[in-house]
């Protein structure tokens, strides 16, 4: 089943659920307080709490044993059957108003972490960013229509008949849930460990769970004092089928509110801010709230601060905290969200009714005064806390995609300069016009002459001679050469049939004649074959001045070069980690990268052909075939600035066939890329990454025009004005131009 369709089926249910949530609120606090005095609320919310606490231990298991996708279905139906049983045995007296207030505010939050833990397991985490967003206004659509429905059978009915309302919702919801949980994706992911419960191991699960409970534990304990602040006045103020109204009317619009801020307000305002910023502006509205209630006590302020702690928890917040746990293993995120949605969420609830509780027995008072006080101090400290979240959420994030990807084998070492490249081209060698012999005047007698070179010269001579034997012999003295020496054979490097020579005799002088490297590399006038083979050669001198002229390199024209000089820099970075590179250019490198016009981007390729030896490939031989060569020069320059370890599994993944761990390595680059390069990115990401199967369809028959090599050069050598002038030259197979003498002018 496709994404859309999982997400309007999970849509489907949440406007059901949410409709169910919001008509049993009213139903739960019409019948309590029609039949129990106010101050009796607290105790009966600590109650619901301690139960709440020790059936979440059940509830952890079992959904270990049986997984969501049997559990949460089953949950709903005993939960319908439940609300018909009250139905029956409802009558004068306050056991079963008891114990709909215990159904519906302990064991109903257990149904609700249970959807979200199940919907969670839908998506992988970058589609979650937009899934939940829309699965959240469904829900509060479906609680506009669960307050209307409990408010009209408030005016024609009972607030008992309510109860078979409570019961036909969450049959629905057991009957929708069916489907959805056939279109899980089963058995073709890793096997996860079994959930178990327990404090410590829950709070080790992830870098920002402690924080979250503390948020939650702190959020729902302000919520509590508030929500007994409106209802007890609520309660002085209306009785019976008014009283049901009321609260229909309140939940009713504080459904709207929150659709219209999760339809139009959170998803941008949360893509601009961040999760862990969206996610505090709960606290800042309960203290805005609480601040106003403190100068204006009365029934319409405190419906309004309690309304507002209402519209953020449903939309800003909880589409935000829904996020923060994308990251977490599917055994992991179940064990961590019922330990947090229900333990930590009742546990506020408790420590806000016994502060509610222990200031009515102060005395009466300044009891509310004191009770806002209280919401302040807790607003306050769950914002500092909230500052955190979204580096957290980032560890997170990068810990589950190294982790995730290692066990699927996805981890490798980021190589040197691995990857398929085009075979470089033989090109024939023209014979050079003999050397004139010197014309002796007539009237001087022949007379042989030695001519002795000191040993410097000659060297040079040799390397200058285009004999390849002589060559090669002549690179056997690096460790003797001058800088003229180097500077010649710099030039060498073009001459395909002594590189691999010419490569091992820069490297033993590279750390004493780098700046002659660097030099020739950024020279415009050197040719593209030397400039695209020096930047292997400035990977054995990892010196902060080698890094800043291959970062000058990035500018080169011809992609290979820039190809090169990134892949350079990562090697030199993982040899000396303290060298500094300037990230706001390399993200400007990144961003021009990525502005080419879309048949260029496809179009980069690489000349030199890499042997094993030559490298430590990071792709595997299928990826080696559908890797982007762009796209791998891009993430090459991406490791430069960012967490290594990550960025590297990121590339790989991105092409993983695998939705859940290909979106969190999308939900990483979101978190990490500026604003202007992520942009850039995502749009070149599907078509680079969907181009792999015809790219690689098409690998052997490129192959086997690049092996014609001599009919190709003979066609070339016959229409010359065909070349395109910006292809990549190939290097040359005979011994390139002696280079001229630095005081020589070009």
């Amino acid at each position: 089943m496709d994404i859309r369709s999982l997400s309007r089926m999970a849509m489907t249910v949440s406007a059901v659920m949410l409709a169910h949530q919001v008509a049993g609120k009213a139903v739960r606090d019409a019948l309590f307080l029609g039949a129990l005095p106010a101050t009796d609320l607290p105790r009966m919310v600590i109650l619901a709490a301690v139960l709440s606490v020790l059936a979440v231990p059940v509830y952890a298991h079992l959904l270990a044993w049986a997984s969501p996708k049997r559990l949460v279905p089953a949950g709903f139906l005993l939960s319908a059957l439940a609300h018909a049983a009250e139905w029956v045995a409802y009558g004068p007296g306050p056991i079963v108003p008891a114990l709909i207030y215990v159904h519906v505010a302990a064991f109903g939050a257990l149904l609700l972490s249970g959807f979200w833990s199940l919907t969670s397991e839908l998506f992988d985490p970058h589609s979650a960013r937009e899934q939940f967003a829309r699965i959240a206004t469904a829900g509060s659509l479906g609680g506009v229509s669960g307050g209307l429905a409990v408010e009209r059978i408030g005016a024609w009915a009972t607030p008992a008949d309510s109860l078979l309302l409570l019961a036909g919702l969450h049959l629905a919801c057991a009957i929708g849930l069916w489907p959805l949980c056939a279109g899980m994706v089963g058995g073709g992911r890793r096997r996860e460990p079994e959930a178990t419960f327990g404090g410590r191991r829950v709070f080790s699960a992830s870098p920002q769970v402690k924080e979250i409970a503390l948020l939650v534990v702190l959020g729902t304990g302000s919520a509590a004092i508030v929500d007994y602040l409106l209802k007890s006045r609520a309660a002085a103020e209306y009785s019976g089928g008014q009283l049901l109204q009321f609260f229909a009317v309140f939940y009713t619009v504080v459904q709207v509110l929150t659709f219209v801020v999760q339809a139009f307000v959170a998803a941008p305002l949360q893509k601009q801010i961040g999760v862990g910023r969206s996610v505090t502006l709960l606290p800042v509205g309960v203290g805005v709230g609480a601040v106003l209630s403190l100068f204006f006590p009365a029934t319409p302020t405190f419906a309004l601060a309690r309304g507002a702690e209402s519209v953020l928890r449903g939309s800003l917040f909880r589409s935000g905290y829904e996020l923060l746990f994308s990251s977490m293993p599917p055994a992991e995120k179940r064990r961590v969200k019922t330990f947090l949605d229900v333990a930590c969420d009742r546990a506020g609830d408790a420590l806000g009714a016994g502060v509610v509780q222990l200031l009515l027995l102060t005395g009466p008072l300044f009891v509310v005064n004191e009770m806002l006080g209280v919401m302040i101090l807790m607003a306050t400290a769950s914002i500092w806390i909230g500052q955190r979240l979204d580096g957290l959420y980032l560890q997170g994030i990068e810990r589950r995609l190294v982790d995730h990807a290692e066990d699927q084998d996805v981890v490798g070492g980021f190589g040197d300069f691995g990857g398929p490249t085009l075979a470089s081209l033989e090109i024939p060698v023209v014979a050079s016009a003999p050397v004139l012999e010197d014309v002796q005047p007539a009237h001087r007698p022949h007379v042989p002459v030695q001519v002795l070179l000191d040993e410097p010269l000659d060297l040079l001579r040799q390397l200058r001679s285009g004999d390849r034997t002589v060559v090669s012999a002549a690179l056997e003295s690096a460790p003797r050469f001058e800088a003229m020496h180097v500077a010649q054979t710099i030039q060498l490097l073009a001459w395909d049939d002594v590189t691999p020579l010419v490569r091992r005799a820069l490297e033993h002088v590279v750390d004493r004649h780098s700046g002659l490297l660097v030099d020739a590399l950024l020279d415009g006038g050197t040719e593209f074959a030397v400039r695209r083979r020096i930047p292997r050669v400035l990977i054995g001198a990892p010196t902060q001045r080698t890094l800043d002229g291959l970062v000058l390199g990035l500018s080169d024209s011809r992609f290979e070069v820039r190809y090169q000089c990134s892949r350079a820099m990562d090697r030199v970075l993982v040899a000396e980690p303290g060298l500094k590179v300037d990230a706001a250019r390399i993200h400007q490198v990144v961003e021009r990268e990525l502005s080419v016009a879309r048949p260029v981007w496809n179009g980069h390729r690489l000349l030199d052909q890499f042997d094993n030896a030559d490298a430590v490939l990071y792709l595997d031989e299928h990826l080696r075939d559908r890797a982007n060569r762009a796209l791998e020069h891009v993430f090459s320059l991406l490791v430069t600035v960012l967490p290594r370890e990550p960025v590297k599994v990121a590339f790989r993944v991105v092409h993983s066939e695998d939705p859940m761990l290909r979106g969190l390595a999308l939900e990483y680059l979101n978190g990490v890329l500026p604003e202007p390069v992520r942009a850039r990115l995502w749009e070149v990401l599907d078509a680079s990454v969907g181009r792999a199967a015809s790219a690689a369809g098409s690998t052997s028959a490129l192959e086997a025009l690049l092996r014609s090599q001599e009919g190709l050069l003979e066609q070339l050598a016959r229409t010359p004005s065909l070349t395109p002038s910006g292809a990549d030259a190939p290097a040359q197979s005979g011994p390139p131009t002696p280079a001229r003498p630095p005081s020589e002018p070009r």
